[in-house]
């Protein structure tokens, strides 16, 4: 299984002019949670889910 590089998604979305307070926001987490997942730790499958689908509506 291929492994998700969330640093590309979570780049993508703050190019797309998205924050990270405001992907927090959405998100229901802290900022340092998302600057986390930026670094190398993957989101909870919902979380992730959902991540995914902020990425898609950007692309």
């Amino acid at each position: 299984m291929q492994k998700i590089d969330w640093f590309t998604i979570i780049s993508d979305l703050k190019k797309a002019g998205i924050s990270g307070r405001e992907i927090a926001r959405r998100l229901n987490v802290s900022v340092s949670t998302v600057v986390m997942w930026k670094n190398g730790s993957s989101p909870s499958y919902e979380k992730g889910v959902k991540l995914m689908q902020m990425w898609e509506s950007v692309k």
